[in-house]
């Protein structure tokens, strides 16, 4: 028997004062997500995406687990703003079809140094409550919303620190 889903949204908006210089922290995000760095070091393989609908660009990635497929993506670079700081994404989870992820990274400037901002939006299928109440979604919702608030901050909070210990050490001459 099929479970039902119910198709939701569920969107976080995230930041992080950094103290380093808002062009380091748009470097970081670029390296990361365009060059991949971050899905690399976790031991996926990145291959270009051939999709003319990927005008600037994109990766399929992959990770095996025993031989296995355990988790596989398609990104496509959606935004690229150099000016603006600002770099959009559109993932599509193969592994778990009914997700789908728009994110957008924005570094700015701030008193501090830089402002790491991330706006993401899920979207999902959750089962359906068995007793299909607006209340019973709700709470699922606010759980996974949390749940994913907990993962990007944990992420924001490891940049945060790699690049003010980076920014702090004195530079070569």
């Amino acid at each position: 028997m099929t479970i039902p889903l119910i198709s939701v949204t569920i969107v976080n908006h995230l930041g992080a004062d950094i103290a380093a210089e808002p062009g380091a922290v748009w470097a970081d995000i670029v390296d990361m997500f365009v060059e991949a760095r971050q899905w690399r070091t976790e031991g996926y393989a990145i291959e270009p995406v051939d999709d003319p609908a990927a005008v600037l660009g994109g990766y399929h990635m992959q990770i095996e687990q025993d031989g296995v497929a355990a988790d596989q993506r398609i990104v496509h670079i959606t935004e690229r703003d150099e000016t603006a700081r600002r770099l959009s994404l559109f993932v599509e989870f193969l592994s778990v079809p009914s997700v789908l992820v728009y994110a957008t990274y924005h570094a700015q400037a701030a008193p501090c140094g830089a402002r790491y901002m991330i706006d993401c939006h899920t979207q999902m299928g959750i089962e359906r409550p068995m007793n299909r109440s607006r209340a019973a979604v709700a709470t699922a919702i606010d759980g996974l919303s949390n749940h994913f608030e907990t993962h990007l901050n944990g992420y924001l909070g490891r940049v945060k620190a790699r690049l003010e210990t980076l920014s702090s050490q004195p530079s070569p001459e």
